[in-house]
């Protein structure tokens, strides 16, 4: 239905993606797995910059394919049916830049964004969880206020001075920049939260990385912690004032979350295909399991959930398109999608049989993947803490 509102170039834009990734990822996508962090390969994210695919949203004016967010959804469904990893690292290149598309100014949009432009691989990153203090940055403003930051800015008379840790940062270790919320806390009122939003590159001094974990799925995408030590806030790092700053942030993940459950679709579609074709090839008393009913059931079940989880995704992409109301249909698309994801990839196992628990079989890849995007921009049980503030 909205694949419908696209024009014929984005149409061909989305089917050349499929053939791209169906090319040049998935063939390696087991072996981007094994790698994980510790043997970052970046020849993955190099195709996409090759092809303009790593900031599509990015307009023309700076060289990128002013991609609509319902056109960049179904890029990031391609890309995560190829490799979940590798789409999670896209989705949060794009997140890194919406504060940028929101109020940058125009010096920092004519820095940052021609860098996500260019042939070779550029990325930013974004920092949203905290270390060691439970803050989430999508809880009601008073309760993000209470609880504070750990990442701190002081003001004094030789300027701003930013201590402390971002954790679990996405494209941490191949990052050129990236974007977070810094807490000042004497400029916390009644009329402010105190938190202003930066754009900060990642080789100032002061700013260190940690080690990258080995995670449960999304290995592709680079993950570590982030400290910052005495690093000096320069006044071209600033975005808006701390009066706006938390609100701003907010306003931002709204509009990507759906690009997760982007990504949870692509997983799911890419479950789904991969226990079709082994459904007709895996046979039990001589009859591919395809012939037994319950198995084509499962099937029928998984596909009626993908279609509805995409659906959903498209309707709060197509919503932001419009400038309609999407705080309703955003964090509801990634809870569809996600659900979907989960309940799929585990049905594939139980279809594909004893050789999907095996280590290093697309099947149980697809689970992993599935489990760590459920979480990634806040879990389902977040967001519907979210949604029910609403009702």
């Amino acid at each position: 239905m909205f694949r419908d509102t696209i024009s014929q170039q984005d149409k061909e834009l989305v089917f050349f993606t499929r053939e791209l990734i169906n090319q040049h990822i998935v063939p390696r996508a087991l072996e981007y797995d094994a790698l994980g962090n510790e043997q970052f390969d970046g020849s993955a994210l190099d195709i996409l910059a090759e092809y303009n695919l790593l900031a599509p949203i990015i307009s023309p004016e700076y060289g990128g394919r002013g991609a609509s967010y319902l056109v960049t959804a179904m890029l990031l469904e391609e890309i995560g049916a190829g490799c979940a990893g590798v789409a999670a690292a896209v989705a949060a290149n794009i997140q890194s830049i919406a504060p940028l598309l929101a109020a940058g100014t125009p010096e920092q949009l004519g820095h940052y964004l021609p860098l996500l432009t260019a042939p070779q691989t550029s990325l930013g990153a974004v920092a949203m969880v905290e270390n060691g203090v439970n803050l989430d940055v999508l809880l009601p403003t008073e309760k993000v206020a209470k609880h504070g930051s750990s990442l701190q800015a002081q003001r004094s008379s030789h300027g701003d001075i930013i201590n402390g840790c971002k954790d679990y940062v996405m494209n941490a270790a191949t990052a050129k920049f990236i974007s977070t919320l810094v807490e000042y806390p004497e400029c916390r009122d009644k009329t402010s939260s105190g938190f202003q939003l930066m754009v900060i590159p990642l080789d100032v001094p002061g700013i260190k990385k940690g080690p990258s974990g080995r995670k449960l799925g999304l290995r592709y995408c680079s993950t570590a912690e982030i400290e910052f030590k005495a690093v000096k806030a320069e006044p071209q790092f600033m975005i808006g004032g701390p009066e706006s700053g938390l609100e701003l942030f907010k306003e931002c993940m709204d509009k990507t979350v759906p690009l997760i459950g982007a990504v949870c679709v692509g997983v799911a579609r890419a479950a789904y295909q991969h226990a079709l074709e082994v459904s007709k090839e895996r046979k039990m008393a001589g009859h591919p399991v395809f012939e037994e009913s319950a198995v084509r059931h499962s099937l029928v079940s998984m596909a009626s959930k993908l279609n509805a989880a995409r659906l959903s995704v498209h309707h709060a992409c197509w919503m932001i398109d419009k400038g309609m109301d999407h705080t309703l249909t955003s964090p509801q698309a990634k809870i569809v999608a996600s659900q979907a994801a989960q309940d799929i990839t585990s049905r594939s196992m139980e279809i594909v049989g004893s050789q999907a628990y095996v280590n290093g079989n697309p099947a149980e890849k697809y689970l992993r993947d599935a489990k760590m995007l459920s979480i990634v921009d806040g879990s389902e049980q977040f967001h519907r803490f979210l949604l029910a503030s609403q009702l």
